[in-house]
């Protein structure tokens, strides 16, 4: 009987223990989903500047937590609890709200960085201006 109490009350600490931990995990994983969306989104647009030879942006939105190529054929969003921050050139920042990375034809771009927070986990899209190299590094 004594043995049967022990179990039981391990599976509760567990029980209780369980739910945060798969939160993080969940979170953790919306994040890195969220990081690999936003830099496909540029390598998409890298792409078609190349291809159509003109300048294709991706327009970000902070207050309504969205990105989207321009002329908005492609769209994406970021969870709530996940933090955006976006570093690009003066010339592009539209307002404190929105602002844009550039791709041109020559395939280079404005340059900057895209840093997605949750707790101390952080995701850092980097966009190489010269080349318009879009690389993903987790810290």
């Amino acid at each position: 009987m004594l043995e049967l109490l022990v179990v039981i009350a391990i599976i509760g600490m567990i029980a209780v223990l369980s739910p945060p931990m798969f939160s993080n995990s969940v979170a953790s994983a919306e994040q890195r989903a969220t990081a690999r969306s936003v830099a496909q989104i540029m390598r998409l647009a890298r792409s078609e500047a190349i291809a159509q030879r003109k300048d294709i942006a991706v327009e970000f939105d902070l207050a309504q937590r969205s990105y989207q190529l321009q002329g908005g054929t492609r769209k994406g969003t970021w969870p709530e609890k996940i933090e955006l921050q976006l570093t690009t050139t003066a010339a592009e920042t539209v307002d404190e709200q929105h602002a844009n990375v550039r791709f041109y034809a020559d395939g280079g771009s404005t340059g900057g960085r895209v840093t997605l927070k949750y707790k101390e986990r952080e995701y850092r899209i980097d966009i190489g201006w010269l080349t318009g190299r879009v690389a993903i590094d987790e810290s």
